[in-house]
Formats: structure tokens, sequence, C-alpha cells
């Protein structure tokens, strides 16, 4: 006998979530899976309908969307948040970050291959959540997470490097790739900027490269040094941003002074006994 219409229980939702995340494994790894009979079984669990079970599983991929991580292809966020939703989607999430999806699928990580996409639009107005998914949000902080994941870092700028390198040799000029260099990895950080390139005619450009398992709208970490430096470089500076890096890495760039493009928020502050 079907629920439709009345509200979904905590364990609906709970054996939804976990349906959801062990699939979502699946769906990271590369693995393809017929989503259909997915809902055709959960609908031998729980009282709802196969169309009600696929719109649940959006509503899912919203939260993990706010919170920078994959969410299933195919499964685009439904707004639609819910206390039991988020808290099982709490539950589950620590095993599933602890997975080791280090580096992007083979063949995905060909520079050739790496299309540069428009930047998203700022955003004119807020868009406020539910504060018990503003707490979700705090707890597994995306930007925090991304700039700690150093393999994550390091498998994107080595991406872009390469990618470079191989857009100036499309454009016959083999000199100039042959004088791209990886900045952070040859002297550390530090310089603003990751990568020195520069444009066909020779100019150099300054390439801080920004790396997320997240969508394109995933939040990110820049330091005081990296945000100057786009101010005093102006259009030299480009920053890459590369996202759904883990299935199929995509990017987009943004030249010049960061906050043109982007609200800078406080996170860090220097506390010291000065007058």
């Amino acid at each position: 006998m079907s629920s439709n219409g009345t509200d979904w229980t905590d364990d609906e939702v709970a054996a939804c979530v976990a349906a959801y995340f062990d699939h979502l494994e699946l769906d990271v790894s590369g693995e393809r899976f017929n989503k259909a009979h997915l809902y055709r079984e959960l609908t031998g669990l729980i009282p709802r309908t196969e169309k009600a079970i696929e719109f649940k599983f959006q509503n899912i991929s919203a939260v993990l969307d706010q919170m920078g991580v994959e969410w299933i292809r195919g499964l685009a966020p439904r707004n639609n948040f819910q206390r039991a939703l988020a808290e099982a989607v709490e539950r589950r999430l620590p095993d599933f970050l602890a997975m080791d999806f280090a580096q992007p699928e083979e063949g995905l990580s060909d520079p050739a291959g790496l299309y540069i996409e428009p930047a998203p639009e700022r955003a004119t107005k807020p868009n406020p959540l539910p504060t018990y998914i503003e707490r979700l949000v705090q707890k597994f902080d995306p930007s925090e997470r991304d700039r700690r994941n150093r393999a994550l870092g390091e498998a994107g700028e080595e991406l872009v490097f390469q990618f470079e390198k191989h857009s100036l040799e499309g454009h016959q000029r083999d000199d100039l790739a042959r004088k791209v260099r990886w900045v952070s990895k040859e002297d550390g950080d530090g310089a603003g900027f990751d990568i020195l390139s520069f444009e066909p005619d020779g100019r150099e450009k300054f390439v801080e490269v920004k790396t997320t398992t997240g969508s394109s709208r995933t939040p990110f970490f820049i330091s005081r040094n990296e945000t100057e430096f786009s101010r005093e470089t102006g259009d030299r500076f480009r920053l890459m941003r590369l996202y759904d890096f883990r299935r199929s890495p995509r990017a987009f760039e943004m030249a010049g002074s960061i906050d043109r493009h982007v609200r800078l928020v406080p996170e860090h502050y220097r506390a010291d006994f000065q007058a």
C-alpha cells in the first residue's frame, strides 16, 4: 500500500539515503547501474512510488551539492530540504569521504580533453538555507576539505600544467611550451600562483589552480597572498577552477582580480598582541 501524500518517515528516508550512498560509491568508481531497477527494488522496502523515490534521491543530491560532494550522475539536485534527510546524510558522509578516490578515472586526465567553460554567474542575492543544512555545511566545510587534500590539489595542478603546455603547442609555440613552469612544485608555495605560463603572443600569465570533486559552485579557499597577487597582476592572473575531478574533470577560468568574480568571506584571523 502506497504512502504517497503523507510525510516521509525517518526509516523511509534512511533507507533511501543508504541506497543512494551505496550507488554513489559505484558511480564515482566508474561502475554503471540501472536507476530504474534500483527504484523498483526500493518500492519493495518502502511504500513509495518509483517517481517519489527518484525525487527523494534528487533531494539527497541537493544536500550533497551544498556540501561540495558529488551526486549520482543523472540525478540533478532538487531543493526540498528535510531535517531527517540531512541527519541521515550526516551519518553516511564520513565513510564516503574517507574512501580513496584521489585520482580521476583512467583516461580523463588527458589535457587535450579538458574543456574550458564559462565561469558561473555571480549570485545577485543570498540563497538562505535551513539552519540544519548550514550547520552540516560548516561541519564538512568543502573549501577546507579540498585545501587539506594535497593529493587532489597536486593532481589538479599537474593537469593544468600539462594543459598549458598542450595549448601552446597547439598554437605552434613549442618554444613557450618548454618554458611553462610548475612554480608551486619547483619553488614551493608562496608565489601567489601555481603555474607560470604564456599567451601565444609571449605575454606571461600566472595561473592559480583550485580543484574540487564537487560542482562548479563549490566554494574554495584562497589565501590573502593569492588575493593580493591577483589584484597586483590584473588580467595576467588566471584562476583555473577544476571541478567534478574524480569522474570527469571540467574547468572554468577567471581572469584578473579575484574579487571581481566571487564574494570573499573572511574565515581565518591572525591573533597577536600588538596595540
